[in-house]
């Protein structure tokens, strides 16, 4: 089976598009050959995201914890990625051709959200607290 390869770019960085959400626009070129250097032709380009709690970029996740957040057109080399919440954002791109081989992941890029009042979900095993003074109502 041949392999092919994409590369990957950050564009552009956080911003608020909507009240308390950030994004990310990502840009790359699509691969137009296999790692042997024969002709191949795209079928689409996937996008692969992970978050880490931290609100600033460092060590990548593993590959295993990234999820598939969109499919892109072979026409296209561009993509934005919305709704984001604080944390670092992690992404990759794959390739994949007309018979459906699915590329290596591209290099890993990674955009910092970091907005005042942007609600993120819990940490693992973290539970909301529960109710203040329960009490009987009186009849």
């Amino acid at each position: 089976m041949r392999s092919f390869q994409v590369a990957l770019l950050l564009l552009v960085s956080s911003g608020a598009h909507a009240a308390g959400t950030g994004s990310t626009s990502l840009l790359w070129t699509p691969a137009t050959s296999y790692t042997d250097g024969t002709f191949m032709v795209l079928q689409n380009q996937r996008i692969y995201a992970a978050r880490d709690a931290n609100v600033t970029c460092g060590t990548a996740p593993a590959l295993a914890s990234f999820v598939l957040v969109a499919s892109v057109a072979s026409g296209i080399a561009s993509h934005v990625y919305s709704q984001q919440y604080n944390g670092g954002w992690y992404f990759y791109a794959t390739s994949v051709d007309v018979f459906g081989n699915e590329s290596d992941p591209s290099n890993i890029v990674c955009n910092s959200i970091n907005l005042n009042g942007n609600w993120q979900p819990p940490g693992q095993g973290v539970k909301p607290l529960p109710p203040g003074q329960l009490r009987k109502a009186e009849s």
